[in-house]
């Protein structure tokens, strides 16, 4: 007697209810796929990791919650489950979240004006381990690399000015950099001058934009 096929698990934190409800029976008509929870807020989500450790093959997640933002959430996350695969299914479109989500770990960045059969194909390709994206986003990602031109040469980045873009690409204030490297705020800005200078920018903003066309973090 041949042994049925284990099904992925997939957790969904959204709280617009109607919303994750259709999604939740979407999911579950698949014979391969089994949505076992929805939770409506980031508190009943880390409530539940807190006691389980039956953990969920790909969490589909919202940005727009209550309380806690989506980024923050997929931050927080990835630092107690760093192989969870984590695919975004949100109504914002705009480029500093998409770029956000996916230097944070995002597998995948869906809106919720995708198709059942979009979504249902961008859950099994991050479950086979490729990286789902709405054609809308795919587009927006490589017109914004494509009309800055071809990546030119810079100065290398020390170790350390490395580590200060990257928790700047990741939204973290100088304060809090200099908190999560045990330096203080006056180091940082010594090393976000040479990180300006060496980039050939004028800005956190252009310093973060630069950093992912260049694909320095």
């Amino acid at each position: 007697m041949t042994e049925a096929k284990k099904k992925s698990t997939i957790w969904i934190l959204e709280d617009h209810q109607i919303f994750a409800k259709q999604i939740r029976r979407l999911i579950e008509s698949e014979d391969d796929l089994e949505c076992p929870y929805h939770f409506a807020s980031p508190d009943e989500f880390f409530d539940k990791l807190k006691f389980t450790s039956d953990y969920p093959d790909v969490l589909l997640l919202d940005l727009g919650l209550p309380k806690m933002d989506g980024l923050e959430v997929l931050v927080e996350v990835r630092k107690i489950l760093p192989d969870l695969k984590v695919l975004i299914l949100s109504a914002f479109d705009d480029r500093e979240r998409v770029y956000r989500a996916i230097c944070n770990g995002a597998s995948g960045y869906l809106l919720k004006t995708s198709g059942p059969d979009e979504i249902l194909d961008g859950i099994h390709d991050v479950i086979d381990g490729a990286a789902a994206l709405s054609s809308a986003i795919a587009t927006m990602i490589l017109n914004g690399f494509a009309k800055h031109g071809p990546v030119e040469q810079l100065e290398p980045l020390t170790s350390r000015e490395e580590e200060v873009l990257k928790f700047l690409v990741k939204g973290f204030t100088k304060k809090e950099i200099g908190e999560q490297l045990h330096i203080s705020q006056h180091t940082v800005d010594m090393h976000l001058r040479a990180v300006y200078r060496k980039l050939h920018v004028r800005s956190q903003t252009e310093a973060v934009s630069k950093a992912l066309r260049q694909g320095i973090v």
